[in-house]
């Protein structure tokens, strides 16, 4: 009876210490001063409003040309992604397009200013 009592707390202690314990392993590895991550998505009402005085700047309208110029394809902008950098205070709105090889890619606009485009992550 001895042996089932003490294997009994035994093992609760250690499912205990399992799930209970302090921290996270997984975000040992992360860099804390990181706040590359630190974006949230825009929806709805605020999404269209960010859209739309994006793509009726001068800005976007030289970007589109200079896409369509280069072959590739402005498909509108139907999964237009508008996110906000919490800690800098910085709308980025990524609108899509396709290449002429076919691979779908975003240009980026950091508060209405061109700064690229790259491969869409899937």
């Amino acid at each position: 009876m001895k042996k089932k009592m003490l294997a009994l707390i035994c093992g609760g202690f250690i499912a205990l210490s399992l799930f209970a314990a302090p921290g996270n392993p997984v975000k040992a590895a992360e860099d804390e001063n990181c706040t590359c991550h630190d974006v949230t998505p825009i929806y709805g009402a605020q999404k269209n409003k960010i859209i739309a005085n994006l793509i009726s700047s001068q800005e976007f309208k030289k970007t589109k040309l200079s896409i369509i110029k280069d072959g590739d394809n402005w498909r509108g902008i139907n999964n237009t992604e508008v996110l906000v950098h919490n800690s800098y205070g910085i709308t980025i709105v990524g609108v899509p397009f396709i290449a002429q090889d076919g691979t779908i890619m975003m240009a980026t606009f950091f508060d209405g200013s061109f700064m690229g485009s790259a491969p869409k992550d899937e």
